[in-house]
């Protein structure tokens, strides 16, 4: 080339080189981008969508369970309006016995209300997400690939983040520590053998009301389970008052005056 090309070449190189080479904080923005996009794809080599079923419930013991629930409830609301209606009538009015019946109604009526957000609300099912499915265990991951089974597979635990993936949910359950808990040395999170879930902050399941009872504070379905335990003793309690009150009231004898005859 004459030298005008030879220079023409020279410093289109050296453009494409300064064009092709990065500096050093567009190198280390690379690097930092690359750790990223490989830390989002590491365990996401199989799809949420693609996992295996969620195992069914026992839909049946659920059903007979809720159902025995909804019925000792309806019986104990049934027998102490009924008991507080009866010694409410022939009382005066604005007594304690018609206080009472207010009290009872507004208890029944609590107790309605706790037992619909027991048997339709969350005790604390952990989802699968982004969060809770990644990463997934290399041998979980390896099964999957291969179309295997993992009935057998155990539990794996994380050493290092002190929390387990479970392999029926699949789904990390979240360390929530052992203090509280009903499994001495394990987290707070359990499988329920009859709803076939992870539960967070597990109690126990319900056999009156078909339901997992979890949750602490606001969380979960516990304050509707104590609230309905709590409703029943107070509806107990204003059952048994006006009784006690009545028999205050009235004399020991029935005829304590005496009459004079004529």
């Amino acid at each position: 080339c004459p030298s005008s090309a030879t220079a023409a070449c020279s410093s289109a190189t050296l453009s494409l080189m300064s064009r092709e080479i990065p500096s050093s904080a567009e190198a280390e923005a690379l690097r930092s981008r690359g750790v990223h996009e490989s830390s989002d794809l590491e365990g996401a080599e199989i799809a949420i969508k693609d996992l295996p079923a969620l195992p069914e419930p026992h839909r049946c013991e659920q059903l007979s369970e809720s159902m025995l629930g909804i019925t000792v409830v309806s019986l104990l609301i049934a027998l102490f309006v009924g008991l507080t209606q009866g010694v409410a009538v022939g009382a005066p009015p604005y007594g304690a016995e018609w206080l009472a019946l207010v009290c009872i109604y507004l208890e029944a009526a609590v107790a309605i209300g706790a037992l619909c957000g027991l048997l339709c609300g969350d005790p604390g099912v952990v989802r699968r997400s982004p969060e809770t499915c990644y990463p997934v265990p290399p041998e979980v991951l390896a099964r999957l690939q291969r179309g295997e089974s993992l009935i057998g597979l155990s539990n794996i635990t994380d050493q290092q983040l002190g929390r387990t993936y479970c392999v029926r949910c699949l789904v990390w359950r979240p360390d929530g520590g052992s203090m509280g808990s009903r499994f001495p040395g394990s987290s707070m999170c359990h499988h329920c053998a009859t709803c076939q879930r992870c539960v967070t902050d597990f109690d126990h399941h319900c056999g009156v009301f078909g339901r997992c009872i979890a949750g602490s504070g606001w969380r979960g379905n516990m304050k509707y389970f104590k609230c309905i335990i709590s409703m029943a003793g107070c509806a107990m309690l204003t059952c048994i008052a006006p009784l006690i009150v009545r028999i205050i009231r009235e004399p020991t004898t029935p005829h304590s005056s005496s009459r004079t005859v004529g």
